[in-house]
């Protein structure tokens, strides 16, 4: 039923494009777009390692609201279940905290691990600041360190594109078919340019709200769960995010730098409007310095989060997580055939948790960690060999070394055979690794060891005029990974202990293809084969990780400034729990967009989301709530 789906609205897509009228539209390309995030000068097509990059024309088609909505679009990232619409990723079968997610290559903080309720990480750039999105899949400790295990998402925004003063301005609303609530309003503006020859500037502003999707259903009162009216099925939401960046040109080889992320969001239920509510400023400086052979960082990070949850036993409390983290780069090209990059990071995490009932805090927690890393890439005729490591140095978990090793073989211009072997490590966070943290029934433990994984990977990849071609196998082990388990003491005690060992394996594989010169159809596919290795769940499949996953788009450009764009999901059967007693059955959801160019700068769009209203049972508890169908309307002007 579900793949006739799938097939039903590929065909409708492909008709209904092929009866418009065609244009001659100018594509652009990423083959050759060099990726910060592996530090590396090469090109994207000879870096190692599985690399996606999201253009902001890519993001502008799916009617994305913030970077989850991104992400589980990828080949190798799926979508993680959690409670009232909260969802995470997962980046080839890792946990949601495995994923480093970098704004500008900069880290700032994780917001999710300290706030159960939180996914504030997704939504704290506006998305119409976002000029691309870098994605490398696997771990990358060797040159972040630790929470790189899974991978790296580094969300690069817009800078000053022209010598005059620009901007744009967002507008959109839509209607949810839900029964109660749903609907959306988001408004977006941008501005930028230089200012002087030597002085430039960008500011970008986001606003959105969502109204809480309810009904009757089942929900927790204290220690009963009653049926009522009210239980909300996807939360409220209002957030507000702006972004400022500044660069000053010294001379032609240097300049300073200064940008400062500010973004507040509350999560509201049906009966708890103060659910849930986080405020975050992020400020960063920096200085770079180029030489001929030659190119030195100096930047310094400071990110804080303030998040309140009131709800449940221990309501009204109040979350604070500050980040410090200075880091010095330099990048040599001095040596023939070689590209060197050598680094140093310290870091500085302070957790506190204060309850205003008893007006004192009672959890407060620092950690330090240092970390160095060097990577050397050298090409050698048709070998492109990537070598890195780092150490990391924790004042609780002691040093660890991380290494990856990647080769690239050019079969020819167009075809490209990768390889590559990594290894993650990732420290507990300062609340699960402190025995004296305790919340809700679930106590942290100072004896908990660093995770650790090994991860192989074989790709091919093949870049022609009019297709592009990839397709990976992975496995990741992963051993020590932190879980809750039942302590041997009276009543309902729990604590986090290193138990699971869990294999992943899969296969990725991802097509753009161009079948005129204004209609391009593009697809991928995730094939993922999890196994807990250990404890009380051996042999049991991993939870919220799908087995296939596929996603299908086709973009068209027709005559008269008209475009579209049309997609299908699927989403294959996966457990909600980790004794795999209980499945959510696989769903199709298809969507479409269509836009038209008033003027050179003013355009509208219409579109659909879950066309055709694909949701399960609101009745059933703790059921994994989907999006309703959902019709929106956007305005774009720019100036």
């Amino acid at each position: 039923m579900y793949k006739k789906s799938l097939f039903a609205s590929l065909a409708l897509a492909m008709v209904s494009s092929n009866a418009l009228a065609q244009a001659n539209v100018e594509t652009k390309k990423l083959d050759d777009l060099v990726i910060t995030t592996s530090k590396s000068n090469k090109s994207i097509k000879d870096t190692s390692g599985a690399i996606t990059v999201i253009s902001a024309e890519d993001i502008a088609k799916i009617n994305a609201t913030n970077l989850k909505d991104i992400l589980v679009k990828t080949a190798g990232i799926v979508e993680v279940g959690g409670s009232n619409g909260i969802k995470r990723v997962s980046i080839r079968g890792t946990r949601p905290v495995d994923a480093l997610i970098l704004v500008d290559g900069k880290k700032t903080n994780r917001t999710g691990t300290y706030a159960t309720a939180a996914d504030f990480e997704y939504s704290q750039v506006p998305i119409s600041m976002i000029e691309r999105i870098e994605i490398i899949k696997g771990p990358k400790s060797s040159i972040y360190g630790s929470d790189a295990m899974g991978g790296v998402v580094n969300i690069i925004t817009k800078k000053d594109y022209s010598k005059t003063i620009w901007g744009d301005i967002d507008l959109q609303a839509g209607v949810s078919s839900a029964k109660n609530g749903g609907d959306e309003q988001n408004l977006s503006a941008n501005i930028g340019g230089n200012i002087s020859d030597k002085f430039s500037f960008m500011l970008g502003v986001n606003k959105f709200n969502r109204d809480e999707t309810y009904g009757e259903g089942y929900r927790w009162v204290g220690f009963s769960k009653p049926k009522v009216d009210d239980a909300t099925y996807i939360d409220g939401r209002e957030s507000t995010n702006g972004n400022l960046k500044l660069k000053y040109n010294i001379d032609d080889t240097q300049n300073i730098y200064a940008s400062y992320l500010k973004g507040k969001e509350d999560i509201k239920q049906k009966a708890n409007e103060d659910y849930y509510s986080a405020d975050r400023d992020v400020w960063s400086v920096g200085y770079e310095k180029n030489f001929e052979k030659v190119s030195l960082n100096l930047d310094y990070t400071n990110a804080k989060t303030d998040a309140k949850i009131k709800d449940g036993l221990f309501a009204n409390q109040t979350h604070e997580l500050k980040n410090d983290y200075l880091k010095g780069e330099a990048k040599i090209s001095a040596l023939k055939n070689n590209y060197i990059v050598i680094g140093a990071e310290t870091a500085k995490e302070k957790y506190s948790r204060y309850r205003p009932t008893t007006n004192i805090t009672d959890q407060r927690f620092e950690i330090r960690a240092n970390s160095y890393y060097i990577q050397d890439e050298i090409e050698l005729g048709d070998f492109i060999f990537t070598l890195g490591t780092v150490l990391d140095d924790n004042e609780k978990y002691g040093t660890e070394l991380s290494p990856n090793i990647g080769v690239v073989y050019k079969i020819d211009d167009n075809q490209r055979l990768k390889a590559s072997y990594g290894e993650g490590f990732k420290a507990p966070d300062v609340k699960i690794g402190s025995s004296s943290y305790f919340a809700n029934t679930t106590w942290g433990n100072d004896n908990l060891k660093p995770e650790t994984s090994k991860s192989y990977e074989l790709a091919y990849e093949f870049y022609g005029e009019n297709t592009l071609f990839k397709t990976a196998l992975f496995q990741n082990k992963i051993n020590n990974m932190f879980v809750i388990e039942q302590r041997v003491m009276p009543g309902n005690q729990h604590q986090w202990r290193n138990v699971d060992k869990a294999d992943i394996k899969g296969l990725e594989a991802e097509v753009e293809y161009y079948i005129t010169d204004n209609h391009m159809l593009n697809a991928n596919y995730t094939l993922l084969k999890t196994e807990n290795k250990s404890g009380t769940n051996q042999g049991k499949d991993i939870q919220y990780r799908p087995k296939n996953t596929i996603n299908v788009g086709l973009s068209s450009d027709f005559d008269y400034g008209i475009s579209s764009y049309l997609s299908a999901n699927y989403i294959g059967t996966q457990y909600k729990n980790a004794d795999n007693s209980e499945k959510i059955k696989a769903y199709t959801i298809a969507n479409a967009q269509i836009s038209k160019k008033l003027t050179n700068d003013l355009s509208v769009r219409v579109g659909v989301d879950n066309i055709f209203d694909k949701h399960f049972d609101e009745t059933i508890d703790n059921a994994d709530y989907l999006k309703r169908r959902f019709a929106y309307v956007g305005l774009n002007y720019k100036f």
